[in-house]
């Protein structure tokens, strides 16, 4: 069977509450454009007259509203001047790159996934088909995400030698430097992943990028659990494939 009805009584359920908020869920549920405004409104040019030499240049806006920096290079006071430079200390209003993975706006309180609304995903998916969506742009199917937990837990082991490395890291370390470096480590125990190793073309593979993403998948709860276990002085809990992803995840944790 589909996911579809299934689906559209999670909805239902999101719904209910969005109307309770006073939301409008036609415009909430769904996928949703980056932005409010139609597609290409936000295009055109933009006109710049420099004050100190009197010129007027043209700048061109993207359909994202956006421009680029360096089209500002142009705009110079004479043959010494390299051109004006953008200046954005933390980029607190500068785009580095577009993005059809996620959206977000902080000051509305956007947060989309593949164009979900992140309260829509909230409700209605687990971790693993949010996984999904994001490396695949689309939610799983029933029979798609039966094959994706599956492979994923194929590869929820982690070697002892990295167990290891993850015990002999200073008692007070902090475990997020712990699960950085540990996943780090991994190419080590895997060279087969390592472009470095095996050409640079490696990944150019489908199949081999999907190995590597339900190999780290599949791996990190263990890892991250392992990490949070040493700080608390207790040795690394082995998975167990009778649990879902978020249910190993957390019997590992704490599991005596």
């Amino acid at each position: 069977m589909d996911r579809a009805d299934p689906a559209r009584g999670r909805l239902a359920v999101l719904s209910s509450h969005l109307l309770a908020a006073g939301a409008d869920p036609a415009a909430a549920l769904g996928r949703s454009p980056a932005s409010a405004a139609a597609p290409g409104a936000r295009a055109g040019v933009l006109a710049v007259v420099d004050s100190r030499t009197g010129k007027r240049y043209e700048v061109k806006v993207s359909e994202d509203g956006t421009v680029r920096a360096t089209d500002f290079k142009k705009i110079t006071t004479g043959k010494d001047d390299k051109g004006l430079k953008t200046y954005d200390p933390g980029y607190l209003n500068t785009a580095p790159v577009r993005s059809s993975i996620c959206y977000i706006d902080g000051d509305e309180g956007i947060l989309r996934y593949r164009g979900y609304p992140i309260e829509e995903v909230a409700e209605s998916s687990s971790f693993v088909e949010v996984a999904y969506l994001l490396m695949y742009g689309n939610l799983p199917t029933q029979s798609q995400l039966a094959g994706w937990e599956f492979a994923i837990s194929q590869h929820s082991a982690v070697p002892q030698g990295l167990l290891d490395i993850i015990q002999s890291m200073p008692h007070d370390a902090h475990p997020m430097g712990v699960l950085a470096s540990a996943m780090s480590t991994l190419s080590v125990f895997h060279p087969d992943a390592n472009p470095a190793l095996r050409g640079q073309d490696l990944y150019n593979s489908k199949q081999v990028r999907d190995k590597q993403i339900v190999r780290v998948l599949g791996k990190a709860p263990a890892i991250a659990a392992a990490a949070y276990l040493r700080l608390a002085g207790r040795p690394a809990v082995l998975p167990s494939n009778n649990l879902s992803y978020s249910e190993n995840f957390l019997y590992m944790l704490d599991s005596l």
